[in-house]
């Protein structure tokens, strides 16, 4: 079954519209890919039932970096120690505030089959978080939105965090949230597009921006 298969993640994706522009620097093609990111590009595109994802297409140009930052981001997700729905509202709450598209289209369809329901999805999507979150996620939201927003965590969100969840715990979700606020980053610098159908099936941009406090 593709990602995107369950109808709820549509309409979940469109709640942080893209905006389609030439990117700044174009994916390479896979013949002009080295073997791994040839490997992981191809089985992207297959398991997303798109071309080849141009995450990897794009930062693949740089096969050296390229080999390090994917040990590093697979570590974190989806081979982190942190339970996978909970990284995956840390990275829906980074995508949601940083108004990363990419980062928020790829992962809702994610999300759902880790287990997320979707108004938890829709959650990461408020402004504070709406209802419907148990306490443990309401504490990895207020973690996320105090990083991104402050490069620090408050003291309440501190002692609520210490209450909630474990030291290692802490360390990957800080870490988690850093990771994936660099690479929205990288993504709007290097104008990383979302594949072609995903754009086809994209609501019109313009819709409601997402709040920006990364």
């Amino acid at each position: 079954m593709r990602f995107d298969a369950d109808p709820a993640a549509a309409r979940l994706q469109a709640l942080l519209p893209p905006v389609s522009r030439a990117p700044r620097v174009p994916p390479a093609s896979l013949r002009k890919l080295r073997p791994l990111a040839r490997i992981v590009a191809s089985a992207s595109g297959r398991l997303t039932g798109t071309e080849p994802l141009a995450i990897f297409t794009t930062l693949g140009r740089h096969p050296r970096l390229f080999r390090s930052w994917l040990f590093y981001s697979t570590r974190l997700m989806p081979f982190g120690t942190l339970p996978r729905r909970d990284a995956e509202l840390l990275i829906l709450r980074v995508a949601w505030q940083c108004g990363a598209a990419y980062e928020w289209w790829h992962h809702v369809p994610l999300a759902l089959r880790a287990g997320l329901r979707p108004q938890e999805i829709a959650a990461a999507a408020g402004a504070p978080p709406a209802a419907g979150l148990s306490e443990r996620r309401r504490v990895l939201i207020a973690v996320a939105d105090d990083v991104l927003a402050r490069q620090a965590l408050s003291d309440d969100t501190w002692q609520a965090a210490r209450q909630t969840l474990a030291e290692s715990e802490m360390i990957e979700a800080c870490l988690l949230i850093g990771h994936y606020q660099g690479l929205a980053s990288a993504i709007g610098g290097l104008g990383i597009q979302l594949e072609d159908r995903f754009l086809n099936e994209a609501p019109a941009s313009g819709g409601p921006a997402a709040p920006r406090s990364c």
